[in-house]
């Protein structure tokens, strides 16, 4: 990763359950998206990676955002990168 490197637009996180893998309980996962600015996703990314090209606090903004807006399972919006709020982005 290079400062050159393009900063995200936005993200989107998808919630699903899976067992666990040691106690075999039920537990909440996600998968994560990104939107670039030139309109390309890439889909189920590392989200830390891929986050963490400017300040931790935007990390922070972002990620509560996305659970606070990401169903109990299912797709939530596009959250826009450091600023926290939903917008429109393709499906």
């Amino acid at each position: 990763m290079t400062p050159e490197d393009p900063i995200p637009w936005a993200f989107r996180a998808t919630a699903y359950y899976r067992t666990s893998r040691w106690l075999r309980r039920r537990q909440r996962a996600f998968r994560y998206d990104v939107l670039w600015p030139d309109g390309s996703v890439d889909r189920d990314i590392d989200l830390v990676k891929v986050m963490y090209r400017r300040a931790p606090a935007d990390f922070e903004v972002t990620e509560r955002a996305m659970m606070r807006h990401t169903p109990d399972v299912g797709t939530g919006p596009w959250i826009l990168y450091a600023y926290g709020s939903p917008v429109d982005g393709p499906a």
